[in-house]
């Protein structure tokens, strides 16, 4: 007489599910937690444009909050450097162009 023992010794499907579920879960939690976006100069770069635009488009000098002076034309006064939350923002002199890093 031969005796057969089986052993199961694997994840069920249910287990492997469960288990995935959990590590999703907390990676989520931990990344919204520890990872917080910054676009602040997306939002100055958009600003920026549309005050542009509109002095451009009305024929008028217009002073943007950083103490960028836009002409009838939409040329700048100076070009500058802004540092923003650790990006910096790069004002050509001239048509105005902006670059960031």
């Amino acid at each position: 007489m031969v005796i057969v023992y089986t052993t199961n010794k694997g994840f069920t499907m249910l287990q492997m599910l469960i288990s995935l579920c959990l590590i999703t879960s907390l990676s989520l939690l931990y990344l919204n937690i520890n990872y917080t976006l910054n676009f602040d100069h997306y939002y100055f770069i958009n600003d920026y444009l549309y005050i542009q635009s509109e002095s451009i488009l009305s024929k008028q000098e217009h002073v943007y909050e950083k103490g960028i002076r836009f002409n009838s034309m939409g040329h700048i006064n100076q070009g500058r450097t802004i540092d923003i939350n650790k990006h910096k923002v790069i004002v050509h002199l001239g048509n105005g162009y902006v670059t960031y890093e």
